[in-house]
């Protein structure tokens, strides 16, 4: 049955802010789409696996990794004799550099394929063995040691051999990155670009020079990018009308709303839960 909200697991993990699974049988995985309040990591070995991420099919084969950020819907669809690693992990305990860099990778690049002799699966079965060891002396500074590097490895896994050499310690890069964390954290409050600029100590000009410079588009179009996904995922996720979405979007004015999907979509938000109707109703049997 279609549920009228989105499942949000929070504090789930332990105190340490990390778990660590070794998975023989992806059976055991999540059983309905939700969003978790941390990052999960699937190191997959063998086999092949299928997941959604945000309405996005991401196929696992063979020797791969994968990544879902906090507040990402999800979901393993397929599993062919997967063995894997998951590894839950809070965003605190990941370095800046690293979470910034994993999340530029958002919606385009969540699954990459790896060799089988890659740093990440022996620093992943040195981690799980450390963690099974159970307190002992500087414990959480180890700990924290093998999570940095195991992430690290898995950062630097994620980035083209076309962005090796790509700044990413500049101030204007910096600068985006916080603007895009400020729109996660508040867009169904505030969409105005002067706002974000005045969060951020600059002027909207400058906040839409550097975002066209780094990444290609201004200011105003990933405040409407994050509007439109999140509307997308309660279009095929939830059986909320349209007006409710609108409402729980911040738009007081639902025509408004459905005026903005269609010119940004090109297609009315009916015409969207319709087309994804069997897929929606797919998830949640």
């Amino acid at each position: 049955m279609l549920k009228t909200r989105i499942p949000i697991h929070h504090k789930e993990l332990s105190t340490e802010g990390i778990e660590m699974l070794p998975f023989k049988d992806l059976s055991q995985g999540p059983a309905m789409p939700h969003r978790d309040d941390h990052y999960m990591f699937i190191l997959q070995q063998k086999g092949r696996s299928s997941w959604t991420i945000d309405f996005k099919q991401w196929p696992l084969e063979q020797v791969a990794v994968c990544f879902v950020a906090p507040g990402q819907v999800h979901q393993c669809l397929l599993n062919e004799h997967a063995k894997c690693w998951m590894l839950f992990i809070e965003p605190k305990l990941i370095p800046m550099e690293y979470r910034t860099t994993i999340d530029s990778f958002m919606y385009n690049r969540q699954v990459i394929e790896l060799k089988i002799d890659h740093p990440v699966f022996a620093l992943a079965e040195i981690l799980y063995d450390f963690m099974q060891q159970g307190e002992k002396v500087f414990y959480q500074s180890i700990l924290h040691a093998h999570i940095n590097a195991l992430i690290g490895q898995l950062t630097a896994a994620f980035v083209p051999q076309s962005q090796l050499y790509q700044s990413r310690s500049s101030h204007k890069y910096q600068l985006v990155t916080m603007f895009k964390s400020l729109i996660r954290q508040q867009f169904k409050e505030i969409k105005q670009v002067k706002y974000y600029a005045e969060q951020l100590h600059i002027t909207p000009l400058y906040l839409n020079e550097v975002s066209k410079e780094i990444t290609g588009f201004i200011a105003s179009y990933w405040i409407q990018n994050e509007v439109l996904l999140e509307a997308q995922r309660s279009l095929f996720y939830t059986n909320m009308d349209i007006k409710e979405i609108a409402f729980s979007l911040g738009y007081e004015d639902h025509t408004y709303f459905s005026r903005f999907f269609k010119k940004n979509l090109g297609c009315t938000a009916g015409q969207f839960r319709q087309k994804n109707h069997y897929l929606s109703n797919y998830t949640h049997e």
